[in-house]
Parts: structure tokens; sequence; C-alpha cells
């Protein structure tokens, strides 16, 4: 069996054994996700109601929304502008000197952000590493099984 094909196996086991209440919040997280880009490709006037109503198709029940409400208004803003690099750090011509400057940035960042862009950065090195032969998709989960698993034991 390839890597990939355990891998997935480990995850579709590792889905069996989630908590149902678990389980109900993963629809929930990506559809958060999905709202926010389409959010971004219209105006509203309320982005947090929106991105909201869109991830939660139907009727929901409030502590839900007011749970999701808040989780977005405190962490999507936070992580979004801890991501936008110092515009300067565009500007510095010197690769090595310009990626000091980012890292100098990442190291003031939230420990949300940085868990965000390591595990980003992980993903892309192995996908562009596999040259073709894995996804966006398998490499996240390949990268964090190998983190999980045999880095962090």
């Amino acid at each position: 069996m390839t890597i990939a094909g355990r891998v997935l196996r480990f995850l579709a086991g590792l889905w069996k054994g989630l908590a149902s209440e678990t389980k109900k919040l993963v629809p929930v997280a990506i559809g958060v996700v999905q709202a926010i880009k389409m959010v971004m490709d219209s105006p509203v006037d309320d982005v947090i109601l929106a991105i909201i109503k869109k991830a939660i198709p139907g009727d929901a029940d409030d502590a839900l929304i007011d749970k999701i409400k808040g989780v977005v208004e405190t962490w999507v803003p936070k992580v979004l502008l801890e991501l936008k690099m110092i515009e300067s750090i565009a500007n510095i011509e010197d690769q090595n000197e310009q990626l000091k400057a980012i890292l100098a940035e990442l190291k003031l960042s939230s420990d949300e952000t940085k868990n965000i862009v390591y595990h980003g950065l992980s993903s892309l090195i192995l996908e562009k590493l596999s040259d073709g032969k894995l996804s966006w998709s398998d490499s996240i989960a390949i990268g964090e099984y190998y983190y999980t698993n045999i880095v962090k034991k």
C-alpha cells in the first residue's frame, strides 16, 4: 500500500473515532472558510453575518450561530491581520534580507498564525517537491500525519 493510502486509512480511522459533537463542527469550520471565499467576491455590509449565513445553510440554533460569530469575529481578523506583512518588506530587494524581515514579523505573530503559516508552508513544499505526484490535499494529510506521529513523538 502506498504512503498516501496508509495516511488516508489512518485519517479514516481518526474520523471514525471523533465524538459525534466534533464531527458536527468539521463541516461548519469548512463552511466558514468556503463562506469567506464567497464573501470576498461579493460586497456585503455585515461581513461576519454574511459569512455565518453562507456557512450554515437553512435554520440553525442561535447558540451555534453565536458561537460561530464569536470565533469568526475574534480569530479571522486577528489571523489575517497578522498574516499581512508590512509593505516595507516587499520593497526589500535582497532576498536574504527580505526573508529575515519576514521571519522577524512571523516571530511576533500569535501561535495560531504561526501554526497556519507552518502548516501551509510544509504542505506547499511537500506538494512542490513531489513533482505533481501529491495533490495539495495529500500533502496536507501526509504532512500532518508525519508531524503528529513522527516529529512530535
